[in-house]
């Protein structure tokens, strides 16, 4: 019988998207403000946190980056939410036999703020999509704790991790429970004085 030759899909090229990319020290004024707005000092975001200029369909913009464990970056402004690519987790090792698990790194930046993480590991999905990247690195710790956010995605990745590991993961958004998230607790701590916009 002849034999059909294999299919051979045409090479998929990706045209960037982001360009002139560069990184540097966390230093504008504007970004810093969005972050005290929610919660999160100065010296907290700069030690985690990078400005990241970019060009974006030809026009220029910047954003807080948080670095992931592929060197990609969560891009983060007051008008802006999203990443350059590669996707992925990011994972920061104190040495710790517990891991903290964030979905978002604004809740892990709240979580240093409200002193949760004391020294512990963290593992941040930057999305609840990366949870199954996850495993790999949290197999590892006897303690998981789970700052996820209270809606039926961070309640289905906190059922997905007890799946892979049982009693070692322990559930804390029992801490927020009238909030969406860690964030959302942390700013509801320090409720914003309401402002006139003066002209």
């Amino acid at each position: 019988m002849p034999v059909s030759q294999p299919y051979k899909p045409e090479p998929f090229i990706e045209q960037p998207t982001f360009e002139d990319v560069k990184i540097s020290k966390l230093v504008s004024p504007a970004l810093l403000r969005y972050l005290a707005n929610r919660g999160i000092p100065a010296d907290i975001a700069q030690r985690y946190c990078v400005q990241v200029d970019y060009k974006l369909h030809g026009k220029n913009y910047y954003a807080i980056g948080f670095e992931n464990s592929a060197h990609g970056f969560e891009l983060r402004s007051s008008f802006f939410k999203g990443s350059y690519p590669p996707k992925h987790i990011t994972h920061i090792a104190n040495s710790n036999a517990r891991c903290n698990v964030f979905e978002g790194f604004i809740d892990f930046l709240s979580a240093e703020r409200l002193g949760l993480n004391d020294g512990n590991d963290s593992v941040v999905l930057n999305s609840v999509a990366n949870v199954g990247k996850a495993i790999p690195t949290l197999a590892e710790y006897p303690l998981i704790l789970c700052y996820l956010d209270n809606d039926t995605a961070g309640r289905a990745a906190v059922a997905r991790l007890r799946r892979e590991f049982g009693d070692r993961v322990s559930d804390k958004s029992a801490r927020y429970p009238d909030h969406k998230d860690l964030n959302d607790y942390l700013q509801s701590l320090n409720p914003k004085k309401s402002t006139k916009l003066k002209f």
